[in-house]
């Protein structure tokens, strides 16, 4: 929802509740629309050359927390909180409100999952986002959200995700 379907989001936040009490109907039209959005994503770039990174909105930041701890928390847990981290940048960066961040992340944390990552010095951070497979020459490429259903990819500098990743990475 938040990188490619504005409605589908606020689907989700109308049926969060049904679809963590696992209700047929609403996991089936979850699932399908899912499933849809990324056929559409990836019909439009079928060899990974741009579009098809919005897909991995979350995952820079939650590859980082499966590897720092040793993949301790599950890969929707890391990418969930590394959503909220991701949305966190897009309004550091003026891409969305603050309020719109604040809208997804409490959508996921009444979906039961993580909004805040485990603490590690922003060196680890910086470490295992480098090898991220979005990383370009050194330069750490991020999911960003501009927009409700609109995601972008973009190099941010270190020092603009330092000054947020401080103050969001906080103990589980």
């Amino acid at each position: 929802g938040p990188v490619a379907d504005a409605a589908f989001l606020d689907w989700l936040e109308a049926n969060v509740d049904a679809l963590v009490a696992r209700d047929h109907c609403a996991l089936h039209h979850a699932v399908r629309r899912s499933c849809e959005i990324k056929a559409d994503v990836v019909a439009r770039d079928e060899r990974e050359a741009d579009v098809r990174a919005i897909l991995n909105f979350g995952h820079t930041f939650g590859h980082a927390i499966e590897s720092q701890t040793g993949y301790a928390w599950l890969h929707g847990e890391a990418v969930a909180a590394g959503m909220v981290l991701a949305l966190s940048l897009s309004a550091r960066l003026h891409l969305v409100p603050q309020a719109f961040a604040d809208r997804v992340r409490r959508l996921i944390e009444r979906a039961g999952l993580p909004v805040r990552a485990p603490s590690m010095p922003w060196a680890a951070w910086r470490g295992w986002m480098r090898v991220d497979k979005k990383a370009d020459d050194g330069a750490i490429r991020y999911v960003l959200i501009d927009g409700p259903g609109r995601a972008v990819v973009r190099a941010v500098d270190d020092a603009t995700v330092l000054w947020g990743a401080e103050a969001v990475t906080v103990a589980r």
